[in-house]
């Protein structure tokens, strides 16, 4: 596409169309310059227009540069399309769908992730007002009013919900980039998700 396009609407098509379509009366004159966002841009539509089980297949290889070398296909399978959508190259997959793969001995968010979402914070809208959270930023407990009616549990309260789900996110998947929340901690199961909930509510506390 460096000095020639089939069409300017048009970025993905076949080399078969191409050769059909191609003029070289077409072929722009001035300077070619490559495009790497572009590229990825092109790169992604192609990802789309996978199978889910081909996708999945071509996604094992890049796990394994995570170092997760044995993939349980039947999870990889189910996973694998929900960020098929979300995946500009293979890698991005990869690095989405890692945390599945890994036992929770190996699992660690990643240190910027964890020092911005998981770190303790005063003041509105990091889980008290103007109070220490009691947990990653976004998650406390609710007023005393609030909760005599509720179980004693974590609550998210006083928070807009992308910042409320953030450190839920990091906790999960280690990554603030992942598939979805919701079907990311079925794929875990509940007791793992319950076990990388609370270490990310110890970790905001030593990091407090």
């Amino acid at each position: 596409m460096l000095g020639w396009s089939i069409a300017e609407d048009r970025d993905v098509f076949s080399l078969d169309e191409m050769v059909a379509a191609f003029d070289v009366s077409r072929v722009s004159s001035n300077a070619a310059r490559f495009d790497l966002k572009k590229a990825e841009a092109i790169n992604a539509a192609h990802l789309r227009l996978l199978t889910p089980d081909d996708f999945a297949e071509r996604v094992v290889p890049y796990l394994a540069a995570e170092g997760i070398t044995d993939p349980d296909r039947s999870v990889l399978a189910a996973a694998a399309p929900l960020v098929q959508e979300r995946s500009q190259v293979l890698s991005d997959a990869a690095r989405m769908l890692a945390f599945l793969f890994r036992d929770e001995e190996a699992f660690t968010p990643d240190d910027d992730a964890a020092a911005k979402n998981l770190g303790l914070r005063r003041g509105p809208g990091a889980g008290g007002r103007g109070r220490r959270a009691r947990g990653p930023a976004g998650v406390g407990r609710p007023p005393r009013s609030r909760s005599r009616s509720r179980p004693r549990s974590w609550t998210v309260w006083s928070s807009k919900p992308r910042k409320a789900f953030a450190p839920v996110r990091v906790a999960i998947s280690g990554r603030t980039v992942s598939p979805p929340l919701y079907e990311s901690m079925e794929l875990l199961g509940r007791e793992r998700s319950l076990a990388r909930l609370g270490a990310g509510v110890r970790r905001s506390r030593s990091m407090g």
